[in-house]
């Protein structure tokens, strides 16, 4: 069993990288109208193996108390998933058995692979093999995605961002909020790893990839990721300005600074001619053209009056998810007792399945979806790291500068920023299996600083 635990931790690691070619799949599968997605499929058979590898892992360990709050943790989650279930079923107006199980399915991906890759680490890092795989297969994986994208660019094969206005790009993978996420959360680990790697002086051709995921972030055209990348530069540049005066070697540390600084100037450079510059022109013409519709005998409806008197700057982050909350807010606020406790399931409630509209801001969905009780139980192990984190950022502020710390604290921040701006994080397994991975790493180098009170300079990019 121990041979097992080695084994599917180097897989989980190795999972990583695949994760680009499932969504790849599956774009594929979807543009040709298949009712069954191959890579949910793979991920749900994944997320079983990892419960086990998970049981497996606590019975080898014997720390009983430890074993018993895990397994007591996710008995509970269960036990507030079908009671959720068994209020929708006898008080939905809908209530469609494929969409609500399905939804919850994917809503146990997050825990179950957060606490697997935890334990990944703690198993890999006693003998430095982690070294080898992570922060790696992230940097991989985003260098397959900006390859898939521009294959699928220069091919003219990709699907649009936006489709309504043709504009945008998302190569062949279906989702472009999906993606915008998946890239925006990574980005500062590419950052770290490629900074790492250059550190020899002569390993300029990593930054070759940055360069490539900036330019597939630039065709994707979504706000988030187009704000993610300039954040992550700009704290990558900072961080090189501390550095300089900390370091012995000015020379490398100010190619670092003349790099960053070069990057964030080409992305300036680029914006006016992307697709995220026009989507901001047009959501400019859109309200300026629903004014004009206001005022004639159609005029507009419900929602198209929501969207216009809202903020314009609040209204263009969001892209019209206050209208969808103000709905789902509606609903809930209408529920019985036992749903606000334990949640309204997918989409609140709805009339009919094409009226299934979720907020696409991760928290509040989840509030919706589990209710009060529910959320806290379910969003309880991210609770908990947040709070840990930040104590540790604190308390050990000094190590907090270094690329290794400074981009994990970037990408972890953008994980909880993104899964409330543009959400599709921490429900959806394809953006979550990034965020979580990275979480864990950010955690378990947390626990090490705070147990020895020396940054574990082991586990980091390999030179």
């Amino acid at each position: 069993m121990q041979s097992f635990i080695k084994k599917y931790s180097i897989f989980l690691m190795l999972y990583i990288i695949f994760q680009p070619l499932l969504d790849a799949l599956t774009g594929g599968m979807l543009r040709m109208h298949m009712d069954v997605t191959f890579g949910i499929f793979i991920r749900m058979i994944v997320m079983v193996l990892t419960a086990f590898y998970i049981l497996v892992y606590l019975i080898l360990n014997r720390n009983n108390k430890k074993g018993f709050f895990i397994i007591g943790y996710f008995v509970l989650l269960t036990l507030m998933a079908v009671i959720s279930l068994a209020v929708n079923y006898k008080t939905k107006t809908l209530f469609v058995p494929s969409l609500e199980i399905t939804t919850l399915a994917k809503s146990f991906y997050y825990p179950v692979m957060l606490l697997a890759y935890l334990y990944a680490f703690e198993e890999l890092a006693e003998d430095r093999i982690i070294n080898r795989f992570f922060p790696k297969v992230v940097f991989y994986a985003i260098n397959i995605i900006s390859l898939i994208m521009l294959i699928a660019h220069f091919t003219n094969t990709s699907f649009s961002s936006y489709s309504y206005y043709k504009l945008g790009e998302s190569g062949w993978f279906f989702a472009a909020n999906e993606l915008s996420a998946i890239v925006s959360i990574s980005f500062p680990i590419m950052i770290w790893y490629a900074l790492k790697k250059l550190n020899t002086g002569t390993r300029i051709y990593y930054w070759i990839s940055i360069v490539l995921a900036i330019y597939s972030v630039l065709l994707i055209g979504t706000k988030g990721s187009f704000l993610s990348i300039v954040a992550g530069t700009s704290f990558a540049l900072l961080v090189a300005i501390v550095q300089w005066f900390r370091s012995r070697n000015k020379k490398l540390m100010t190619g670092i600074i003349v790099l960053l600084a070069l990057t964030i100037g080409g992305i300036a450079v680029s914006y006016p001619a992307m697709a995220v510059s026009r989507t901001a022109e047009l959501h400019t013409e859109m309200i300026h053209y629903k004014k004009k519709q206001a005022k004639t005998k159609k005029g507009l409806d419900k929602d198209q009056k929501k969207y216009v008197e809202t903020n314009k700057t609040v209204s263009y982050l969001l892209s019209g998810r206050t209208i969808y909350f103000e709905n789902a807010a509606h609903n809930f606020s209408k529920a019985n007792i036992a749903q606000k406790i334990f949640g309204m399931g997918y989409a609140t409630n709805f009339k009919k399945v094409k009226d299934a509209k979720l907020v696409e801001m991760d928290y509040i969905d989840i509030l919706f979806q589990f209710g009060y009780l529910g959320a806290i139980v379910y969003l309880a192990p991210l609770i908990y790291s947040l709070i840990y984190l930040i104590g540790t950022f604190f308390r050990k502020f000094k190590y907090m500068w270094s690329f290794k710390w400074s981009m994990l604290v970037a990408s972890v921040a953008l994980g909880y920023g993104m899964a409330l701006l543009t959400g599709h994080v921490i429900e959806a397994p394809s953006v979550s299996i990034y965020f979580v991975s990275i979480l864990a790493y950010a955690m378990f180098n947390a626990r090490l600083l705070i147990r020895t009170n020396e940054d574990p300079y082991t586990i980091d990019v390999e030179d």
